[in-house]
This record gives C-alpha cells, sequence and structure tokens, in this order.
C-alpha cells in the first residue's frame, strides 16, 4: 500500500509530532486545541490517546467520549483502534490504569506514515507510579514535550516541578498551553505557545484561535534542531519562507 503522506520538498522541513503531558484534564483539552490550529493551518493532524481512562463497555464494545473527540479533530478518519490501543476488547482483563508503552509507539509509528503531525494526547499521571506513567510514555516515543498547565499559580508552579523531572530524564520539554486568558511567567523558560480562555478550552475550534501556531513549530523545530533559528514548514503552506 502507497501511504497517502507526500514527501517533504528539499527545502522544506516537515513538522514535528510531540505529546502533551500535564495534570488534569486540561492535557486533553489542550490536545485538541493544539491538533485543531495545526489542521487550520494544512497540516494533516491526528491524535493519539495511550490510555482512554472515560472508556465503557457497551453493545459489545469499547466506547470514549475522548477518543470520540480525537476523531472529530483529526484529518482523516481513523479507527478508534488506532487512536487508542488500550480501550480495545482484548484488553478488558488489564489492570486499570495499565499502559501498553509498545503499542503505542506502534500504533505512532503507522500513523506517523499518514500525517505530517502526531499529537500524542498523554492525559495521565505524567511522572508518577505505578510505572508506565505517561513521562515514560514520551520517553519511548522520543518525542518533544508540550506542557499542559492550569492558569494558576499553583498550576504553574506544579507545571515547572513537572518541567525539572522530565528534564532530568531527559526529555525534551519545548514549550507550554495554559488554561488562562494571560500568559503568566514561565520559571522553567519555556515560551508559552498559548493561553485559553477557560470558557474556550472545551471548544477546540475556538480555543485554536488562541494557539500561536508559528511560535509552537518554531519551539518544535528547535528542539529537533538546535543549530536552527527558524522553522521553514513544507513549501505547500509557507512558500519556503522562514519564520
Amino acid at each position: 500500500m502507497t501511504s497517502a503522506r507526500l514527501q517533504g520538498p528539499a527545502d522544506g522541513v516537515a513538522p514535528v509530532s510531540f505529546c502533551v503531558l500535564g495534570f488534569g484534564d486540561a492535557v486533553h483539552w489542550a490536545s485538541l486545541a493544539l491538533m485543531e490550529s495545526l489542521r487550520t493551518r494544512g497540516y494533516r493532524i491526528t491524535g493519539l490517546l495511550p490510555l482512554a481512562g472515560d472508556a465503557q463497555w457497551r453493545q459489545g464494545r469499547w466506547r470514549s467520549d475522548r477518543v470520540a473527540q480525537l476523531q472529530g479533530a483529526s484529518s482523516f478518519a481513523f479507527p478508534a483502534s488506532a487512536l487508542c490501543t488500550a480501550a480495545q476488547p482484548d484488553l478488558r482483563d488489564q489492570p486499570d490504569g495499565e499502559v501498553d508503552v509498545e503499542a503505542v509507539v506502534d500504533s505512532h509509528a503507522v500513523l506517523a506514515t499518514w500525517v505530517d503531525v502526531v499529537v500524542v494526547d498523554a492525559l495521565g499521571d505524567p511522572d508518577g507510579g505505578p510505572t508506565p506513567n505517561m513521562g515514560d510514555v514520551a520517553q519511548a516515543l522520543g518525542l518533544p514535550v508540550v506542557i499542559a498547565c492550569e492558569g494558576s499559580e499553583q498550576g504553574l508552579q506544579k507545571a515547572c516541578g513537572l518541567v525539572s523531572h522530565l528534564r532530568a530524564r531527559g526529555l525534551r520539554v519545548v514549550a507550554w498551553v495554559q488554561s488562562g486568558p494571560q500568559p503568566m511567567a514561565c520559571a522553567a523558560g519555556i515560551p508559552c505557545v498559548g493561553a485559553i480562555p477557560p470558557g474556550d478550552l472545551h471548544e477546540p475550534v475556538r480555543a485554536a484561535r488562541h494557539v500561536d501556531v508559528m511560535r509552537l513549530l518554531c519551539a518544535l523545530q528547535v528542539s529537533a534542531d538546535p543549530s536552527a533559528t527558524g522553522v521553514s514548514a513544507n513549501a505547500r503552506k509557507t512558500g519556503g519562507q522562514l519564520f
């Protein structure tokens, strides 16, 4: 089968897939906002949810609102089994909260052949026990990390602590998104690529308007190539210009 993904031009650099980590449901909604913001700029997008904690067994199969939302935000009509390997009938006997890291890595590899960017919605424990946790997932995938943070002083402190822990593990934490209208100062030294008002957070189309896509792409590109001073996206979308 021939991949639907077009090869990038020689003078262009493909966008970079990434993981979204943090605390609480803000991770999921930030992932959807980032997906929507990239998709509206012409990139082919999909999400990947390592664990669907809201999955319920209905009418002979797993159903998850979160997976359905990722399907809706994706550029292609991928089946739920491709976007969340931990919500399948043959995994009913697994302990609650257990992530199959190997299956996530395999799914990411397949999805990445079809789209420009895979956004890993790593909703769950980012750096604690029991393992494997979402930090382990990001480490296994080898992808840069975007932090989702609540727009409060306490939320920012927790996020900064998480950045330190993830960096100590060798993960590349490149940017953050907050659920709050005004970007707060970040002691971790990473750029804020979106400050989403709480009223828009659960509406991905509206939330995406508060994401600085160019800043996100630059942060991701620098993580892939530290010598880069800018990011040249696919020339189909930017005309090969640097920004």
